[in-house]
């Protein structure tokens, strides 16, 4: 049995962060019933294909009209019959929508809400609309990482999506949990800008606290380096790793020369000491430098992607790669599954659904009498 076993969940989300939530309840056990547009569906059908697969699979697809009143009366149906309601409008669709928590609560005072935005549904940046790349912008999240030499074009790092849809999951679990104490449902609210700040956190605290004034520290011995084939990710920040490094260089030298013995000699010595790295480093292939380090207690990795990561087997091994066989394209597709450790559970996701799929079998199951659906269909409602 999986941990949210029996829990229902009504998924009004779109793009990444939602879907990527509620993907990841459904990995744990929920049951996920997707709510789309019936002529378009969700943006990232068409948009991003491949990344809708990814974030869709197990869940159940219902094409439903929200446009309409038929449509709306439904959803507030279907919203009485289930555990978890989860939205990414723009916070004031939903109310312009008729599906807003108010509404909702008054007939399903155990409902949990789940509001998944930019910026809030209030302050003065609320009816901004919001991207991965804007929020990195407003937030100063991409200069921490960004400088003025980037080429303007390269957009940085796509985690705020996915670390948004993991922050509206831990509210989430942590509201079930709540409800099954009390048996009252809550609304929560998870910003894609709360989600920027928790991951600059540690920066910001040393920015607040005027600990970067002067000089930024740039980690001589932490970094990239050039090995004979490849790049070799090194950390040696520490003074005892970079003795350690030293010493698997074949360099005790480094240690004795007045440039590198503390780190901040390194600091001011930070590209000499790269090229001295590197002269030696280039002697052999980066795989058997990090073969070294790694036995030698050092954090090291040659520089790869996903692809080699994937294809390296050790997350198949694991039970959290699995083969989608059955994507919308028909072809197979590498996505997460979830393994939960101590009962050997090892969870594959489900296909993905086509647009509509499941509509009337979902609406079955969720208590809708199969009598009423010619009159939905009539009102232009699924």
């Amino acid at each position: 049995m999986t941990p949210l076993a029996g829990l229902r969940i009504l998924d009004l989300t779109h793009a990444l962060a939602g879907p990527f939530c509620t993907y990841h309840l459904g990995q744990f056990g929920a049951e996920v019933f997707k709510v789309e547009p019936p002529a378009v569906g969700d943006d990232f059908r068409g948009f991003a294909p491949d990344t809708f697969d990814a974030v869709n699979g197990g869940k159940r697809s219902l094409g439903i009209n929200l446009k309409t009143a038929a449509g709306r009366e439904l959803l507030h149906e279907l919203a009485a019959q289930v555990d978890v309601l989860i939205e990414n409008f723009r916070p004031d669709a939903a109310k312009k929508l008729g599906v807003d928590w108010e509404l909702l609560h008054k007939r399903n005072p155990a409902l949990i809400y789940c509001s998944i935005s930019g910026f809030g549904a209030t302050g003065p940046r609320a009816s901004w609309p919001a991207v991965e790349w804007s929020v990195q912008a407003a937030t100063g999240l991409s200069a921490m990482y960004l400088d003025d030499s980037t080429d303007p074009r390269d957009l940085g790092i796509g985690m705020l999506d996915i670390f948004t849809g993991t922050s509206a999951v831990i509210a989430i679990m942590g509201a079930v949990m709540e409800r099954s104490r009390s048996g009252r449902g809550q609304r929560l609210e998870v910003t894609m800008t709360d989600a920027a700040l928790t991951l600059a956190s540690a920066g910001l605290a040393q920015q607040l606290s005027g600990a970067r004034v002067g000089k930024a520290r740039r980690r001589p011995a932490v970094g990239r380096f050039k090995a004979r084939d490849a790049r070799l990710f090194v950390m040696a920040a520490h003074q005892r790793w970079f003795a350690t490094l030293a010493e698997v260089l074949g360099a005790p030298s480094l240690l004795d020369d007045p440039r590198f013995a503390t780190p901040e000699a390194r600091d001011d010595h930070a590209e000499e000491l790269r090229q001295e790295i590197e002269s030696r480093l280039s002697s052999r292939p980066a795989l058997e430098w990090q073969d070294a380090l790694l036995a030698a207690g050092v954090p090291s990795a040659v520089v790869g992607d996903l692809r080699a990561l994937v294809a390296s087997g050790h997350y198949h091994d694991a039970g959290l790669i699995h083969d989608l066989h059955s994507n919308a394209r028909g072809r197979a597709q590498p996505v997460a599954g979830a393994t939960f450790s101590g009962r050997t559970i090892k969870r594959a996701p489900g296909a993905v659904p086509a647009l509509g799929a499941d509509t009337e079998a979902a609406l079955a199951a969720l208590g809708i009498a199969s009598t009423r659906f010619a009159a939905l269909r009539e009102a232009g409602a699924i």
